[in-house]
């Protein structure tokens, strides 16, 4: 029969804090407490939420998806090679992204009336497209760098939206 000493059970431990401090936590977060509130949008009220994602370094992906009213989504990615998808749907939501590097993708989708969108890009080959299914919509997309491609779509325009370029072999679609 064997046994232990407590000197091989201090050991055992701090084998295991070890292990459990050297490798970083992930996990995976689902809602699990109830489906999509069946509110209309703007009788949510202050039931408004705020996500944010930060990410470093390269290989990342965010995705933030929200549904109700006055909501806001900010995305800041730095490195290569990140990706970031945003969807609103409800009134008065606001989204902006930033990123910096190369290979970025961001693809924004806006529902609702009174949504505002921002996307901030620097590096090379860049895309955003953002789409806006919404009254009274607002969007400001501004690149700096080469071969960047931006689409912006607006089906019920507000103000003609804002889109800066700086760089060479651009390209840009904008669809009202």
């Amino acid at each position: 029969m064997t046994t232990f000493t407590p000197h091989i059970h201090h050991r055992l431990a701090l084998c295991l804090f070890a292990l459990l401090t050297a490798a970083p936590l992930t996990g995976y977060c689902t809602s699990d407490l109830s489906p999509l509130p069946e509110l209309p949008p703007a009788e949510l009220g202050a039931l408004s939420l705020k996500a944010s994602a930060v990410q470093q370094g390269t290989l990342n992906i965010s995705h933030i998806t929200q549904r109700g009213a006055a909501e806001t989504a900010s995305v800041q990615q730095t490195g290569n090679s990140n990706r970031a998808a945003l969807t609103q749907t409800g009134a008065a939501n606001t989204a902006t992204t930033t990123q910096q590097g190369s290979n970025n993708d961001i693809q924004l989708v806006q529902t609702g009336s009174n949504n505002m969108a921002e996307v901030t890009q620097q590096g090379t080959g860049n895309r955003v497209r953002l789409e806006q299914f919404t009254s009274s919509a607002y969007a400001r997309v501004d690149q700096l760098g080469n071969l960047n491609q931006a689409t912006v779509q607006q089906t019920i325009p507000g103000a003609l939206p804002p889109i800066i370029q700086i760089g060479t072999g651009l390209m840009l679609n904008v669809y009202r």
